[in-house]
């Protein structure tokens, strides 16, 4: 079985820290919101998108409610 390239999993981190920085900021959300939409973001990277722009608005048209990977729902 072939590894993850080296830095990959550095540069998932970083799409991901500067994603939320850009949908939350400061601001206190909900942290149940929060948890959704950072588990959106990271699933988003996972599966190759990496234009921060695209994940940021996909994560504000979700609106913190959780994705469903399993059958593509926000609960």
């Amino acid at each position: 079985m072939a590894s993850s390239p080296p830095g990959r999993d550095q540069e998932e981190h970083v799409i991901i820290e500067r994603a939320m920085r850009r949908l939350y900021g400061s601001r206190q959300e909900d942290a149940h919101s929060r948890q959704n939409a950072a588990e959106l973001v990271g699933y988003l990277v996972k599966t190759g998108i990496k234009d921060e722009d695209e994940i940021v608005e996909l994560a504000r048209i979700a609106h913190g409610k959780r994705y469903d990977p399993d059958n593509g729902s926000f609960l």
